[in-house]
């Protein structure tokens, strides 16, 4: 038996790889965060409670997650491509948020269950984790910076 080793997938680029520890490292914090907000919920307020702690989990992974995931599929793009990609991730992602909201706001008497206390600090909460892992992934990613031995411009032998 004999492995064709020219047939594998090249791995993935370090911008890539890079991107994806960040969406590990995010969703991770996410997870505990929103672990210990749902448990916290149903002591406090039941089944409501898990219920509204769930509906705020999954609008902030979706918010979180669709961004990170746009920047791991553009990671090896240009700036000013993953500027744009950026941007209309944002934009989409926010709009899709303020459907969310105005829809809750409008239609608030539908849903006597959602307890907006649970919503908000379940949210801030799963955001909170999400970007402390984040950042101490970010932290803890190995970057090299070298920088080049100096080297004077050509002639500039030193003649005054």
């Amino acid at each position: 038996m004999t492995v064709d080793f020219a047939s594998r997938a090249a791995p993935p680029s370090v911008h890539v790889a890079r991107a994806r520890r960040l969406l590990r490292g995010g969703l991770a914090g996410a997870a505990a965060a929103a672990l210990v907000s749902l448990l916290v919920a149903g002591f406090v307020h039941g089944l409501d409670g898990v219920l509204s702690a769930a509906v705020a989990v999954a609008i902030v992974l979706f918010f979180y997650g669709v961004g990170q995931y746009v920047m791991v599929r553009s990671a090896d793009a240009g700036a000013w491509t993953l500027m744009a990609v950026s941007m209309v991730s944002y934009g989409f992602r926010a709009g899709v948020l303020g459907v969310v909201l105005w829809t809750f706001v409008t239609y608030a008497d539908r849903w006597p269950a959602m307890i907006p206390g649970v919503l908000s600090a379940t949210t801030v909460a799963v955001v909170v984790g999400w970007l402390a892992a984040e950042i101490w992934t970010f932290a803890h990613l190995r970057i090299g910076v070298f920088d080049a031995e100096y080297v004077p411009p050509s002639g500039a032998g030193g003649a005054a």
